[in-house]
């Protein structure tokens, strides 16, 4: 654990506790972002230290609603969205592995994805 100290050398905390998880407030959203793998599971061998060019997927699955947003925003825990912008990256230790949590505004939620059952 890291040990915060105030500006006299006295610890502020005794220690600061691991984080257990992450909860939007107000009327943001958390997202789990889609990893490129998942969206193209295709095998593509590349040579090292190159890319296969295009950015980050933006879709991902909405994890949880703060509780200021509104029932009529049509954004509920599930719905598979594209989303553009920048949310705030957190560290979140529910997240799926090899996947990325963020918190985003719902203005930058694009459109909601129907998937094939």
């Amino acid at each position: 654990m890291t040990e915060l100290v105030l500006p006299d050398g006295q610890p502020a905390v005794a220690a600061v506790p691991k984080i257990a998880g992450v909860h939007p407030f107000g009327s943001k959203i958390l997202i789990e972002a889609l990893t490129s793998r998942e969206l193209n599971p295709t095998t593509l061998a590349l040579p090292e230290g190159s890319s296969a060019g295009g950015e980050e997927s933006p879709q991902a699955y909405i994890i949880e609603v703060g509780p200021g947003l509104s029932d009529d925003s049509g954004l509920k825990v599930g719905d598979r969205i594209f989303w553009e912008g920048k949310g705030m990256m957190v560290n979140d230790p529910r997240a799926k592995k090899d996947r990325i949590r963020a918190i985003l505004e719902p203005h930058n939620v694009r459109a909601i994805i129907e998937e094939v059952s």
